[in-house]
C-alpha cells in the first residue's frame, strides 16, 4: 500500500514538472503599452529616473477621469521641470484610439499617454502589488524616484494630495 502511494506521488510530481513550462509562461504576461503612433513601450522606461512618477490610468468614457485629468495636467505642468512626471495609460486600447486621442486633445494633456492593448496594465499592477487589478478607472500609482511603488489609489487623486505626499516623503 505504501509502495503504491509513493509511485502515485512520483507520477504526480513528474506530471507537474512536465506542465511547469506551460504554466510558467503565463507568469510572463505581456506588459507592452503602445503610443498613438503604434510604437511599443514599457512602464520600466519611465521608472527610476530620479523623479517621482504618477501613473494615472484612465478611459475616455470615464466621468470621474474627466474631472481628475485637469488635476494631473496641473501637477505635471508644475513639477515636470523639477521633481515629478505623470504618465497616462488609456484603457481605451487601440480599438478606441480616436476616442482616446480626442480625450487627450480636449484636456490639453501635456504628459505622455500610452494605450493598453487589453492586458498590459493588469500585468503591471499584478507584478507591482501582488494583487489583481479589477479594472476600474481612474487608477493611480505613485512611484518614488528610485522606481519603487509607494502609493496605489483607486479613484481620483488631486494635485494637492500628490504634492502633500511628496513633500512628506521628501522630508523623511
Amino acid at each position: 500500500m505504501m509502495h503504491l502511494r509513493l509511485n502515485l506521488l512520483r507520477a504526480l510530481l513528474v506530471a507537474m514538472l512536465a506542465l511547469l513550462p506551460i504554466f510558467g509562461s503565463f507568469a510572463l504576461a505581456d506588459e507592452t503599452l503602445y503610443d498613438f503612433e503604434g510604437g511599443s513601450h514599457t512602464l520600466d522606461e519611465y521608472l527610476g529616473k530620479g523623479k517621482w512618477l504618477v501613473v494615472t490610468v484612465w478611459a475616455s468614457d470615464c466621468a470621474i477621469c474627466e474631472r481628475e485629468i485637469p488635476e494631473m495636467v496641473a501637477f505635471h505642468d508644475t513639477h515636470s521641470d523639477k521633481d515629478a512626471n505623470v504618465l497616462g495609460i488609456s484603457m481605451d486600447g487601440p480599438a478606441r484610439k480616436s476616442e482616446a486621442r480626442t480625450f487627450v486633445e480636449r484636456h490639453r494633456i501635456s504628459f505622455p499617454n500610452l494605450l493598453d492593448g487589453g492586458r498590459a496594465f493588469r500585468a503591471i499592477y499584478l507584478r507591482a502589488t501582488g494583487r489583481p487589478w479589477f479594472g476600474g478607472t481612474p487608477m493611480n500609482l505613485v512611484y518614488a524616484p528610485d522606481g519603487k511603488l509607494v502609493v496605489r489609489r483607486i479613484g481620483p487623486l488631486a494635485k494637492a494630495e500628490i504634492e502633500a505626499f511628496i513633500e512628506k516623503e521628501t522630508k523623511n
